[in-house]
């Protein structure tokens, strides 16, 4: 059974469909992947290539499908995971040389089990910015893959789940899984013209998954449909498929988030976002603008205090490492490890609490939408010798890429970001409140298909 040429355009349903038919062969089909990965010229999103585990697990499933007994629609699927999830046997590395030679992990993280139970194949590890704290994807001390998108020069690909975006971006997998604490699913996925997920804190599981900051930390897949994601979201946060329901687009009401969201948007991204809108618009979709306060005013605040409590809960976490070890880190993730260092009790306090009473607030606020929106990254991805040669540089472009995504994160929205229809990787993102994560799925499938 042949590959179809057009293997790498496919999503990952599209290929669980085929493997199910029996039009394909897992084994073939992991065969294939690790061929492509090991021809790869540019610099490997991959880390760790787990061939026994995947050749094992794809026999399993080339058995299933014989025997007509999926454990999912993604049963034989490959996919890849962000080196910050535990593989039994292996060391969870989170892109940092001082973790290399930890032990091994004695079992799998719990969405890796998960993943596994519903018949996934697990490829490997991606590269991750040092402990996941980034939005460019840059790391000096092991790899940073190239922007799949951008060619004209080697661009970065987004952070922290750089790996994961190129490796899906390039076709290496099917489908791949990162973590979200200020941007790091959605940033890669609007650079690569990908579907990013970041879910709702507490949906999905982080137990076996390296830490950066707890109170933030979320689990997500990067994907090529928003039927992929949501197949995805439901293995991981173990819940029934459910199937998407068409929306009445004359009685959806969409704000777009004026101020903020925009004040440093390229001009490249700003007319890509104001083409979806307008297309949106065109549509029969109710469009109203404004600016809201609780973004505007928590922004504020963030600003005052290093970019919000992500530094200070992440050198809390890797302190003896900062303290004792500062010469083997990054010197970008060292530099915002060391703001996280400065921050007091008080300064972090007013950060939960304003994050606690604006996230209320903002729930009330936007209640008669079904969703807010506005660009998921205001820049298109800078070179990365410019920011990798200069530290004010990074610093940048750093705030840039993390400065939409992490309101969400800071006020406890599920958001989605989708590619645009341009040439360049520009995302426009949808917004709804917590544990409202099913809805917008089924919202951003609707949207989507007006859109793409």
């Amino acid at each position: 059974m042949q590959i179809p040429e057009n293997i790498k355009l496919l999503s990952a349903y599209d290929i669980g469909q085929l493997l199910y038919k029996k039009k394909m062969c897992p084994i073939d089909l992991v065969n294939f992947y690790y061929t492509e990965i090991e021809a790869y010229t540019k610099p490997n999103p991959y880390t760790i290539l787990t061939k026994k585990r995947a050749l094992v697990e794809a026999e399993n499933a080339k058995r299933r499908l014989l025997e007509n007994k999926p454990l999912s629609p993604l049963d034989g699927v490959p996919v890849a995971w962000k080196d910050l999830f535990d593989f039994k046997g292996f060391v969870t590395v989170g892109g940092s040389k001082l973790l290399e030679k930890n032990s091994s992990a004695k079992k799998d993280a719990d969405v890796v089990a998960l993943a596994k139970k519903a018949g996934l194949i697990q490829l490997g590890k991606t590269t991750t910015v040092e402990f996941a704290l980034g939005g460019l994807g840059t790391n000096a001390n092991f790899i940073t893959p190239e922007n799949t998108i951008m060619k004209d020069k080697p661009r970065v690909p987004g952070g922290s789940s750089s790996g994961s975006g190129v490796a899906l971006g390039d076709g290496l997998c099917a489908a791949s899984f990162g973590t979200d604490t200020g941007g790091s699913v959605r940033v890669p996925s609007a650079w690569n013209k990908l579907i990013g997920l970041k879910t709702s804190i507490g949906r999905i599981s982080t137990n076996g998954v390296l830490p950066l900051a707890s109170s933030y930390d979320t689990v997500g897949p990067l994907t090529k449909t928003v039927k992929d994601s949501s197949l995805l979201f439901s293995i991981l946060a173990n819940k029934s498929f459910f199937e998407f329901s068409d929306i009445d687009i004359n009685n959806t009401n969409v704000l777009v988030v004026r101020g903020l969201p925009w004040n440093d948007c390229d001009h490249i991204v700003q007319k890509a976002c104001e083409d979806v809108i307008k297309k949106l618009s065109k549509a029969g979709v109710n469009i109203f603008e404004k600016k809201v306060t609780e973004i505007e005013e928590m922004h504020k605040i963030l600003e005052k205090n290093y970019g919000g409590a992500t530094v200070a809960e992440a050198y809390n976490e890797w302190k003896d490492m900062v303290d004792n070890k500062s010469s083997f880190l990054d010197r970008d993730v060292l530099n915002r490890m060391l703001m996280g260092k400065k921050m007091t009790q008080s300064s972090i306090k007013t950060i939960y609490d304003a994050e606690e009473n604006f996230s209320k607030q903002l729930y009330s606020s936007i209640e008669e939408y079904d969703a807010i929106l506005f660009p998921t990254v205001q820049v298109l991805p800078p070179t990365i010798t410019e920011v990798q040669e200069s530290s004010e540089t990074y610093n940048k472009y750093n705030k840039l890429a993390l400065k939409n995504t992490r309101i969400a994160n800071s006020l406890r929205l599920c958001a989605i970001s989708l590619p645009c229809p341009d040439d360049l990787p520009v995302g426009i993102m949808l917004c709804m409140s917590i544990n409202k994560d099913e809805k917008l799925l089924n919202f951003a499938e609707n949207i989507y298909n007006i859109i793409k």
